[in-house]
């Protein structure tokens, strides 16, 4: 099952960075953990104020036999609540 996340990205642009998200999904199969990341916070705090008070996970994702780290909008149990929802219909156009 896929799920939909917003991840933030960071791209440094010498001295200027920019912030923005993209939606994403998700396996929920090749999901390793889900931590909620608060050092992202004085960061954010640092870079855009706006984008500091609200919640952030960190998701660790298997791509084979190395690991990614996702920065997502939202905490953990948000997150993890989202992989446990029931699932409708599983064949295409059902």
């Amino acid at each position: 099952m896929l799920i939909k996340v917003k991840q933030l990205i960071v791209e440094n642009n010498g001295y200027k960075r920019d912030i923005t998200f993209k939606n994403i999904y998700i396996n929920s199969t090749s999901i390793i953990s889900i931590a909620d990341y608060d050092g992202v916070r004085e960061f954010l705090l640092q870079e855009d104020p706006r984008l500091g008070h609200t919640a952030y996970s960190l998701i660790k994702v298997s791509q084979g036999n190395r690991a990614e780290d996702i920065i997502a909008f939202g905490t953990a149990d948000s997150i993890y609540s989202e992989l446990n929802k029931p699932v409708g219909s599983k064949l295409l156009n059902d």
